[in-house]
C-alpha cells in the first residue's frame, strides 16, 4: 500500500443526501425492519457464537444482536474480505482476465459507533490518490445501520478518543435502544427509503431524553481511559522512542499478529498468484496480513528490516497512535478493546483487563519513571 499524505484523500467517499428525521421504532417492529433490510440487501449483523459475537451473514430467522456487542472480528471484513479474488486469468492465446461481480447491495447492522469511525479511516486509506477499486465497489453499495452503545464493554475506551458510545454521523440509520423499544435516527435517503413504510410514529421528547440519559450513564460507566491527551500523543511517543518500556513488553508479546486480525482499522495484505498445474490458468489473491508476523518485513534474498520483536512490537504502536494520523488525519485506534481482548499474553496487568497490545498499557508504561525498568540486555533480539 503506498504511502498517502493527508490532504491527497476523500476523494472518492461516498456521497449521501442527508436527511433530517427521528422516528420511534418500538422492540415488536424490530422484525419488520429485519426483514425490509434482507428483502433489499445482503446483510451482516453481530450473531452470537460461541459465547461471543461475529459479524455474519444474517439469515431468515436469526436475529442480529443490537446491544452493541464487540464482535470477534471487525465488520471490515464486509468491505476488505478475509481472503478475497481479485481476478481470474488466462495465458493461452493471448492474456484475459476476469474480475467478480462487486455491485451487491450490502448493508451492516448493527455496527457500533467505534467500528463506523474505523470505517471512515480505512475509507481515507482506500480512497485516497490511490484508490482501491475492490474496496470501493462495496463500500459504495453498503447501507451502514448503526447502534449507539447504552453499555459500554470493559475492554473498551472509546470514551478516549470520542468515538464512542454515541454516533453523530456518517450512517444511514442509527438506533438506540429506548425503554419500549428503539429509537431510530435517519441519516440518507438510503436510510429514509427503508423505513418510509413501517409505520414509524414521531419520537417524543420523552424517548430523547430517554436516550440521552442512557448515552451519558455509558460514558460515565467506561472504566479504562487513555491516560493523556490525544492530540499530546504525537511528541509524546516521539520524545519516548527510545524508552526502555518498549523492551520490557515486547519480550512478552508473542507477536502473533492476533491484534492486527482483530483491529478495525488495520487493512495489510498478502497480495498472491496462485497458478494452476496447467501453468496457463490462475487467480490473483488478496488476503490479510500483520506486521507482527516475522516474514511480513522480509524482502528478496532474505533480508528483514524488522526481525526484532521490538522492531515489529514498537511499529505497531507507533503506526496507530502516531503515525497513520500524519498519513491519513485520523488515529488508528478508535478504542474498541478487540486488541486487549484478545491478546493471548498477559491477560490481567494493573489490576484490570488489559494486554500487551493494549494502547493504554502501553502508554501508561511509557509514563513510568525510567527508573523503574531494570534492562539486563541492550535490546531485544528475540524474533
Amino acid at each position: 500500500m503506498a504511502c498517502l499524505m493527508f490532504g491527497q484523500v476523500l476523494q472518492v467517499l461516498p456521497k449521501r443526501e442527508v436527511v433530517v428525521g427521528i422516528g420511534s421504532l418500538k422492540l415488536d417492529n424490530l422484525d419488520t425492519l429485519i426483514e425490509k433490510v434482507l428483502d433489499g440487501y445482503l446483510a451482516y449483523g453481530p450473531i452470537a457464537k460461541d459465547g461471543e459475537y461475529a459479524f455474519e451473514l444474517i439469515k431468515p430467522g436469526i436475529k442480529p444482536y443490537l446491544g452493541c456487542a464487540v464482535t470477534m472480528l471487525p465488520a471490515k471484513h464486509v468491505l476488505q474480505p478475509v481472503n478475497q479474488m481479485l481476478f481470474s486469468f488466462w495465458l493461452g492465446n493471448g492474456f484475459k482476465i476476469e474480475e467478480p461481480a462487486l455491485d451487491t447491495k450490502l448493508a451492516i447492522l448493527g455496527i457500533s459507533p467505534c467500528d463506523v469511525h474505523a470505517v471512515l479511516a480505512l475509507d481515507r486509506v482506500f480512497g485516497g490518490t490511490f484508490v482501491d477499486p475492490y474496496y470501493w465497489e462495496r463500500r459504495k453499495n453498503t447501507l451502514i445501520i448503526a447502534a449507539n452503545c447504552t453499555e459500554v464493554a470493559r475492554e473498551s475506551f472509546c470514551t478516549s478518543w470520542g468515538t464512542g458510545p454515541e454516533l453523530y454521523s456518517n450512517y444511514d440509520l442509527l438506533l438506540t435502544e429506548i425503554a419500549d423499544g428503539y429509537l431510530v435516527e435517519v441519516g440518507s435517503s438510503e436510510g429514509e427509503e427503508v423505513v418510509k413504510d413501517l409505520g414509524l410514529s414521531k419520537a417524543t421528547q420523552s424517548d430523547l431524553n430517554d436516550k440521552a440519559l442512557r448515552l451519558e450513564r455509558a460514558r460515565a460507566n467506561s472504566r479504562k481511559k487513555l491516560p493523556i491527551t490525544p492530540n499530546k500523543l504525537h511528541k509524546f511517543l516521539r520524545d519516548n522512542f527510545d524508552h526502555p518500556a518498549w523492551v520490557r513488553n515486547a519480550d512478552v508479546c508473542f507477536s502473533c499478529g492476533n491484534c492486527t486480525f482483530a483491529c478495525p482499522t488495520c487493512y495489510c495484505a498478502d497480495i498472491r498468484d496462485e497458478v494452476r498445474p496447467s501453468r496457463n490458468v490462475g487467480v490473483r489473491r488478496a488476503e490479510w496480513d500483520s506486521c507482527q508476523i516475522l516474514e511480513f518485513s522480509e524482502v528478496a534474498l532474505g533480508a528483514n528490516f524488522r526481525r526484532p520483536r521490538i522492531d515489529r512490537f514498537k511499529h505497531r504502536a507507533l503506526h496507530k497512535l502516531s503515525w497513520m494520523k500524519q498519513q491519513y488525519g485520523l488515529t488508528g485506534c478508535v478504542g474498541c478493546g478487540r486488541c486487549v481482548r484478545w491478546c493471548p499474553s498477559w491477560p490481567e496487568r494493573r489490576g484490570q483487563i488489559t494486554s500487551l497490545a493494549d494502547p493504554v498499557e502501553i502508554v501508561a508504561d511509557l509514563m513510568e519513571p525510567r527508573e523503574k525498568f531494570k534492562i539486563e540486555r541492550p535490546g531485544s533480539t528475540i524474533v
